[in-house]
């Protein structure tokens, strides 16, 4: 979880794009099965960048 969860990973991730990011992932990652604070943490982080993204339909 710490790894795929990653705050620093999701901020260069994202940081770095220079017109868009597009986020390919699998549904259940929106899904976490939290079990410490850590964790919902580093959850939260992802999903809440999810709710801010906006849907293009291709």
């Amino acid at each position: 979880m710490e790894f795929i969860y990653s705050l620093n990973r999701l901020n260069v991730a994202t940081s770095r794009a220079r017109a868009a990011c597009i986020l390919v992932a699998n549904p259940a990652l929106f899904e976490p099965d939290c079990r410490t604070p850590r964790q919902i943490k580093l959850a939260n982080a992802l999903c809440r960048y999810v709710e801010m993204a906006a849907y293009v339909a291709p």
